[in-house]
């Protein structure tokens, strides 16, 4: 993994803020830089805001619900990791849950989460580079998918290695685009349902 370009005008960040209230703070298209540290989740992104940090930057879950909530459009995930997320299968736990269009999530670390990477009624999102390191143990059929997309339209996957998690899932999702994904130690590399009109290559 190489580290991401740090974005122009980037408004430093210790580690160990609180990375909300900093969030709530941000105008639309501001970009946060985290310095290497912990920071607590859960977060709900509801600004178009670019959150960028290395590998050594690490959004901590609470072990309940979902860890990053992504609701603005245009806003963006860069780099750094997310560790962890609830265990709930009903309430679909993930690190990552994104509910907005044109989001980007790139060279993001995932782990210990049960669900991955959720897309969820999105519209062309980017979703690029990351790795999602799932329990790898345990039956396929009881742990949550490393990506999925549900009703997501003109997006693409690109890159990404999901390791030991039980799907990369496509669900009521059409004209998207999954290219140069690697997924090992899983049960379906691309699980696909009621979606059309998709490109699988050279993955």
């Amino acid at each position: 993994h190489a580290s991401l370009p740090r974005p122009q005008r980037c408004v430093d960040v210790d580690g160990g803020s609180k990375l909300q209230a900093r969030i709530d703070e941000a105008a639309n298209g501001a970009a946060l830089c985290l310095s290497p540290g912990s920071y607590r989740g859960p977060l709900v992104i509801e600004r178009a805001v670019t959150l960028w940090g290395s590998r050594e930057a690490v959004v901590l879950s609470t072990g309940e619900g979902t860890t990053i909530e992504v609701a603005a459009d245009g806003a963006t995930l860069l780099g750094f990791t997310v560790d962890g997320s609830g265990g709930r299968f009903d309430t679909l736990d993930a690190a990552i849950h994104v509910v907005a269009d044109d989001i980007r999530v790139e060279g993001v670390r995932v782990q210990n989460a049960a669900f991955g990477i959720l897309v969820e009624k999105a519209n062309r999102a980017a979703i690029v580079d990351n790795l999602v390191q799932g329990p790898d143990e345990g039956p396929l059929g009881l742990r949550g998918d490393g990506i999925r997309l549900w009703e997501t339209r003109d997006s693409e996957v690109r890159g990404n290695q999901v390791v030991g998690s039980r799907d990369m899932v496509i669900w009521y999702s059409s004209n998207n685009r999954l290219i140069d994904n690697s997924v090992v130690r899983s049960r379906y590399g691309t699980h696909f349902m009621y979606s059309h009109d998709n490109v699988v290559t050279d993955n």
